[in-house]
């Protein structure tokens, strides 16, 4: 007559195992998944901008947004071709020692921004690839000036590369309502959430890849990356809790570039 009894006890036992097992895996630490699923193609710009551009006129419907009178470098976004047409975010003026060149088919966006190196003889430039209500999404230019004056782009960095080094790199662990983000194994921040009406986290609860920008103030490029939160209730990813993860860009000639001092943002409060 026992036997069942152990049996059943086992049984108990096994599932009261399980479900500890399952418990635990909840402040696991897992990757950080990517939003962006393949290069970003900025595309070309509207004729009426090639049009614009070949005017060879600055007035105001450019913006300037790089006037470094020291080094004798300047840059305009087109913003509008004429009172009444947008520019659709294309169009950089560069000039250098009073050369102008002319990139029709670069992408501003809203918010570019320009620094010159004068120890490298670099200009950073940053442009919005895509942004959008909760989307905010930068490439980094590396701008080079030949002998003989006119600019090129000598590098740059395609934001779903940028995501995907950043997913490399950046880890985290949810337990109840924390979330702690790591660098590999050190941790870098932990934060409560405070979202109520959107149901419990996703199975794959952090991501990135939505809010990617630049600061360029620095002696070297820095990329801010805000990783998202993602509930079972909708698909819109949260960015109330989180804080921005930085770091310091190395981008070589060749294109490939590194990542170091990987950290959090220190808030401007």
């Amino acid at each position: 007559m026992r036997k069942p009894f152990i049996l059943c006890l086992v049984a108990i036992l096994y599932i009261g195992s399980i479900a500890v097992s399952c418990k635990g895996k909840k402040s696991e630490i897992k990757p950080v998944k990517g939003v962006l699923e393949e290069a970003v193609r900025e595309g070309a710009a509207p004729e009426i901008v090639n049009q614009t551009l070949d005017r060879h006129v600055i007035d105001q419907n450019f913006e300037n947004i790089l006037n470094d009178t020291v080094n004798h470098v300047t840059v305009w976004s087109l913003v509008r071709c004429d009172s009444a047409t947008s520019s659709d975010g294309f169009g950089i003026v560069i000039a250098k020692d009073g050369r102008a060149t002319i990139f029709s088919d670069f992408r501003h966006g809203n918010t570019p921004s320009a620094r010159y190196d004068q120890a490298t003889g670099t200009l950073w430039l940053s442009g919005v690839s895509m942004e959008g209500t909760g989307v905010h999404v930068e490439r980094l230019f590396r701008i080079g000036f030949r002998e003989d004056g006119p600019a090129y782009i000598a590098a740059t960095i395609d934001p779903y590369e940028m995501q995907e080094t950043l997913c490399k790199e950046l880890k985290y662990s949810v337990k109840g309502e924390n979330i702690t983000l790591y660098n590999g194994e050190t941790e870098l921040a932990s934060v409560t959430n405070t979202v109520t009406d959107m149901g419990d986290f996703f199975d794959d609860a952090v991501w990135i890849g939505e809010q990617l920008r630049y600061d360029l103030n620095g002696d070297a490029p820095c990329i801010l990356a805000t990783p998202g939160v993602s509930f079972v209730t909708g698909k819109v990813l949260h960015y109330d809790d989180m804080p921005d993860i930085t770091a310091r860009v190395t981008l070589n000639d060749d294109g490939s570039f590194s990542l170091t001092d990987i950290n959090v943002a220190q808030s401007s409060n």
